[in-house]
């Protein structure tokens, strides 16, 4: 299998070619990256007061989707943990807050309890507080996976087949790479063929002058981290994961 980088438009995406493999196991990475590799979210809250307009439960969901910064090497899933699940400086990390309005309560204004975990967007607006209203909790992040909630998805992950672009000779071969939404063509030639989504349209409206197809063993993974870990971690331990499922079904 290769593995090899290409150029995206933006920061925060990663994109891979991927050769010499089937669609059966990048599905499976994209499963694994996407609901597999564990993150840090708020579980639990106890509120001391609440007097601002949404209940405690709105305010308990919206704190748990709250990215927040994790380390993988510092802690561990509660059901490993040898707390057993009491909760400990391994398996959990505790959040607060007191604040009285008027204000805008924002995601920074929480008190973390370990300097390392940081808010991923710190003026992400929670709650506004008017005059005389206030707020006071103590709150309870742990690592947790996608699969069990969407507040533990480390970020999104696709794939699509590599493009394999064919331009012909034909009436309405410059109309049909005309309308190509990505820019794909210069001139009649191909220049940014992993920009290719295999929409199809340059072949729709070329009168089929332009074939487009994907490979069979070849493909293009894109990985939109959250934030809460970069895409070489999640990549890394997703591969990890995939690996370990791989070894556990030849144990069995």
């Amino acid at each position: 299998m290769k593995i090899q980088k290409i150029k995206s438009d933006s920061k925060e995406v990663t994109r891979f070619v991927i050769e010499d493999t089937n669609a059966s196991f990048m599905n499976a990475l994209r499963r694994v990256c996407s609901f597999e590799v564990p993150i840090l979210a708020i579980e639990d809250v106890y509120f001391v007061k609440n007097s601002s307009a949404l209940y405690d439960e709105i305010l308990a969901h919206r704190l748990g989707l709250i990215p927040l910064k994790t380390d993988l090497k510092s802690y561990i899933l509660t059901k490993d943990c040898k707390c057993k699940g009491e909760g400990c400086a391994r398996c959990q990390v505790k959040l607060t807050l007191k604040i009285a309005g008027p204000c805008m309560v924002r995601a920074k204004d929480l008190k973390i309890q370990d300097p390392a975990i940081k808010h991923i967007f710190p003026e992400m607006p929670i709650v506004e507080l008017l005059e005389g209203q206030e707020i006071e909790f103590e709150s309870i992040a742990t690592l947790g996976k996608g699969k069990d909630h969407a507040k533990w998805s480390a970020g999104h992950a696709f794939y699509q087949r590599y493009p394999k672009i064919t331009v012909g000779s034909g009436k309405k071969t410059k109309e049909g790479i005309s309308y190509c939404p990505n820019k794909v063509f210069k001139g009649e030639k191909v220049a940014e063929i992993t920009d290719c989504n295999l929409c199809g349209s340059c072949q729709e409206h070329s009168d089929n002058s332009i074939k487009v197809d994907g490979e069979d063993d070849k493909f293009i993974f894109t990985i939109e981290p959250w934030g809460q870990i970069s895409a070489f971690e999640l990549l890394n331990y997703a591969v990890k994961i995939l690996d370990g499922k791989a070894k556990e079904l030849k144990i069995k």
